[in-house]
């Protein structure tokens, strides 16, 4: 698992333009063929934070949600990166077809919602966030120790 300078103190995020910026100051610390795993409910913010770490990136373009098409692969930047959302997923005939965990093995980054839908071993390194939106609105970013 990868560590950050104070890994368990949590980050407030005021709005979303803070949220992308969280993203953007731990890229230095993500080498490539880490799985960033994003807890949190609907609406907490973990597209935005993946959209801030797409932009750190360099990555071109829009970048959206991949709700309903589960895998979106993002490149043209310092190192590609996929984005899942695993929000639809529960069969296991869902994972074998997708040959996962496998297909994370990957030269880039790897950022994955609702990673508790997959009830088998992640391949490492990983890193887990848990963003949690707050009652005032902002959200709090913590790294979680798997």
């Amino acid at each position: 698992m990868t560590t950050f300078a104070e890994p368990d103190a949590p980050v407030i995020c005021r709005d979303a333009s803070e949220t992308r910026a969280h993203a953007a100051r731990l890229l230095p610390f993500l080498k490539p063929g880490t799985i960033i795993r994003l807890h949190g409910p609907l609406g907490a913010g973990k597209s935005e934070w993946v959209r801030g770490l797409a932009f750190a990136l360099g990555i071109p373009g829009e970048i959206p949600s991949p709700t309903f098409t589960l895998c979106q692969p993002l490149s043209g930047g310092k190192l590609p990166l996929e984005h899942w959302d695993l929000y639809r997923l529960e069969k296991a005939r869902d994972w074998e077809s997708l040959g996962w965990p496998e297909c994370l093995i990957t030269p880039g980054l790897v950022a994955v919602e609702w990673p508790d839908r997959y009830p088998g071993r992640w391949p490492e390194p990983i890193v887990d966030l848990e963003i949690e939106p707050q009652k005032d609105g902002t959200r709090r970013i913590r790294q979680n120790h798997p």
